[in-house]
């Protein structure tokens, strides 16, 4: 998964630009140790304890991001390609004394994904050379500042290529461009990205130049995931790339035939459970080398409340589970709990219809509620992304709504979101479709 506002290649058309001096390049390497490996950064152990990193309003706002993500025991980001922003960034993550897994964007091989763009890398040779070359200047751009930890290759091209011969096709041209990535910079290593374990025997097969695996991953599964790297064939260590709770594709669906989205507790337990459970007997045995919990931005939106650690302004359970996981410090006041979300039904007023909304929400301090909601029955991806506001206003009794429902044809996401006085939001999630 990336999100739509993401650090990008701009995208893989920016030229070779004069190389600024950065001083003293950071020199990163992946050891063989005995059954496993160790990450080591100018000869020292280092274990990557990140995010995947959006930002909260571009360059201006990179140095605070950094310094809140320190904070929290992040030690690492992970970006899906590089931009005009990608300098400011990297300056801001050297100055609070973080690296970045710095990625170089690859285009998918098929619409429906990442702006709907799609990539024949079978047949397009004149378009392979392109992506290759925009790939090279970037590292080359890049490769001395101190910040960088590794190059992150791609995401989730084989999960969204059409066919077998289609992800052949890409993981032969990943062997060219890995290569080429490392004699233009030998100072650090090179992973490629994909979904679970399903690049694996590709990788195997066709990219032996491949450092490590990148591996985007999701729920309670993460359990199982040493397991299936073996079995998948793998022999290389692996870092988590992006990880969350389980995502909308993995989830059963509702009578109306929406995804059930966890709770926020649910979604807060995955992260610490996966980081401190699931992946420190492997972080120890030298074959995992990193985390990256997904995703550190400040969107309303649909992917931003279901696994995002920020809604604007306000911290998600996201933040404070990512901080109890590379920290273990648990978040003062306690957050509130969202109980029930519920619909009682729906009237017309007019030309409006209205439905009354029980919301119950367990809470040391008052809350500030509000609703919204998503239509995932919309033409397009950013539609699709986008939450609204609705009006409401409070009902009789206590602890219930009447709320605007929007004039759409289908089924609904309803949100019921509380924020307290310390700036923590919860949601509690439903569906509805107007009669």
């Amino acid at each position: 998964m990336a999100p739509t506002r993401r650090i990008t290649a701009g995208l893989l058309l920016l030229g070779v630009l004069l190389l600024p001096s950065w001083g003293v390049e950071a020199r990163t390497a992946i050891v063989k140790a005995g059954e496993g490996w160790t990450l080591e950064v100018d000869g020292q152990p280092y274990v990557a304890k990140g995010v995947t990193f959006s930002g909260t309003g571009g360059p201006a706002n990179f140095d605070k991001d950094c310094e809140q993500l320190r904070a929290l025991g992040v030690n690492t980001l992970r970006t899906w390609g590089t931009g005009d922003e990608t300098p400011a960034l990297l300056d801001a993550a050297h100055k609070h004394g973080l690296r970045v897994l710095v990625g170089l964007w690859l285009r998918p091989g098929r619409a429906g994904m990442e702006n709907d763009d799609a990539f024949d890398y079978a047949r397009d040779a004149k378009g392979r050379e392109a992506q290759l070359q925009a790939t090279l200047a970037q590292v080359r751009r890049f490769k001395d500042h101190p910040a960088v930890l590794a190059w992150g290759l791609g995401n989730e091209v084989i999960l969204n290529s059409p066919d077998e011969p289609s992800k052949v096709a890409y993981a032969r041209f990943l062997e060219k461009v890995v290569r080429a990535v490392k004699k233009a910079d030998p100072g650090h290593p090179v992973l490629s990205v994909d979904a679970w374990t399903l690049g694996v025997p590709l990788w195997e097969k066709y990219v032996p130049s491949l450092d490590a695996y990148g591996l985007n991953v999701y729920g309670r599964g993460i359990h199982a995931l040493a397991d299936a790297v073996k079995q998948a064939g793998g022999r290389k260590p692996w870092f988590i790339t992006e990880f969350g709770a389980q995502g909308e594709w993995e989830v059963p669906k509702d009578a109306r035939g929406l995804p059930v989205e966890p709770g926020d507790g649910e979604k807060y337990d995955v992260i610490v459970d996966g980081w401190r459970n699931a992946l420190a007997p492997h972080v120890k045995a030298g074959r995992c080398l990193g985390l990256f919990v997904f995703n550190y931005s400040a969107a309303l939106d649909h992917a931003g409340l279901w696994l995002g650690m920020l809604s604007g302004a306000s911290t998600r359970p996201a933040w404070h589970a990512v901080r109890e996981a590379y920290t273990g410090v648990k978040p003062v006041p306690a957050l509130p709990v969202p109980v029930r979300l519920e619909v009682r039904g729906v009237e017309k007023e007019g030309s409006a219809t209205w439905a009354n909304v029980a919301f119950d929400v367990t809470s040391a301090t008052p809350l500030d509620v509000s609703f919204a909601y998503n239509f995932r029955g919309a033409a397009t991806r950013a539609e699709r992304d986008r939450v609204k506001v609705l009006e409401s206003r409070k009902g009789t009794p206590p602890g219930t709504w009447r709320v605007r429902l929007p004039a759409v044809t289908g089924a609904i996401k309803l949100y019921g979101l509380a924020k307290d006085g310390a700036g923590n939001l919860v949601a509690a999630t439903t569906s509805i479709q107007e009669p």
